[in-house]
């Protein structure tokens, strides 16, 4: 059966705003001194032999992912959306178009800001989430938390044991009191945002739970691969007809909290979601003091512990400092304490409102 890897790279990654902004969000950044997040996670995906990949993202970042696309001897396609309406549409996009290529194929859904460190794991896993979509069955990844959590959605397990288990439930984003009861339970997983099903499962389950996307989408699904994928003439209109009148909507709430036949994999492969300046510092590695920049030649540390600089342009100094996070980028300066990640996304909102 055909392997067809949809990457999500639609978002705007806020978080990491100076860096990531509306014209080169954080998955065409190189963050981790291995690549940009993109070039990153179509090279994790090669060795499964993908018939195709296909990246979903906006009109304005579909030049920046094509090139990502070129570095690579693979087939792949991109295909824009108009505006962002969640994960539910773009993947019922990116089904449509692939079942147009295929009769039979498996889609392993991902976003592109994640950071993998075994990469040699991670395919071995997806390689039994794909056994297991053979079956019909929806699949996810689940991460095992390392630490209670609030920032992430949490699956909980029916049981924790073993390589396949049946999903009791998805959860919301917890409080710090009840992410440790997830945490010392056992039997919660982080929701790694990763899918894997049959293609025709998937459009199966949008028939019965979102009705009104896949009536939303008929007309879509009335054109040829080559139209669908066009941002050009009847076809943009079409897209843009749709998404103007789709709910937002994403896959979990949409499908995956309310289908039946859902399973999670544990995986256990160093997994990161780069949601905030503070969580890069799993990736990058440190000076004896505990600084840390991708860009070495341009950072200078003294008395300094536990800072992290990314810059574009300038060279940055940081003296007598702790536990801060200094950004340049564009015409932009960012200083934040690491415990305030979260809060730049206020930031930008502020800057939006005046």
């Amino acid at each position: 059966m055909n392997v067809i890897p949809v990457i999500l790279a639609g978002g705007a990654g806020t978080r990491l705003w100076p860096l990531s902004r509306d014209d080169k969000p954080k998955q065409f950044h190189n963050l981790s001194c291995g690549g940009t997040l993109l070039e990153e996670t179509i090279k994790r995906l090669l060795p499964l032999s993908p018939e195709q990949i296909i990246i979903v993202t906006s009109r304005m970042h579909g030049d920046l992912s094509r090139k990502e696309l070129e570095k690579f001897n693979v087939p792949g396609t991109v295909l824009s959306e108009p505006r962002p309406r969640n994960t539910a549409a773009a993947l019922l996009y990116a089904a449509l178009y692939a079942a147009k290529l295929f009769k039979n194929s498996i889609m392993i859904s991902l976003p592109a800001d994640h950071h993998i460190r075994d990469n040699d794991e991670f395919t071995r896993i997806l390689r039994e989430a794909i056994r297991q979509a053979e079956k019909d069955r929806l699949v996810t990844i689940g991460i095992k938390p390392t630490y209670p959590e609030t920032g992430y959605g949490y699956i909980r397990a029916r049981n924790a044991d073993g390589p396949v288990i049946t999903i009791d439930a998805f959860v919301e984003k917890p409080d710090i009191e009840r992410a440790r009861q997830y945490f010392e339970s056992g039997k919660y997983f982080w929701n790694s945002g990763i899918f894997i099903w049959k293609t025709s499962v998937v459009l199966d389950q949008f028939r019965k739970l979102l009705p009104a996307h896949e009536k939303a989408f008929e007309p879509l699904s009335a054109l040829d691969p080559r139209e669908i994928a066009s941002n050009d003439g009847r076809a943009w209109e079409v897209k843009r007809g749709i998404y103007d009148a789709v709910e937002s909507i994403s896959i979990d709430y949409g499908i995956m909290e309310r289908a039946e036949n859902r399973v999670v994999i544990p995986g256990d492969f160093g997994w990161t979601d780069l949601g905030s300046w503070k969580s890069i510092d799993e990736i990058l590695p440190a000076d004896p003091d505990g600084n840390r920049s991708p860009e070495k030649a341009r950072a200078i540390f003294l008395n300094a512990n536990n800072c992290s600089v990314f810059t574009e342009n300038c060279r940055v100094s940081v003296v007598g400092l702790s536990n801060i996070v200094v950004v340049e980028a564009g015409r932009e300066i960012l200083v934040i304490d690491k415990d305030s990640s979260q809060e730049v996304k206020k930031i930008v909102e502020m800057m939006k409102n005046k």
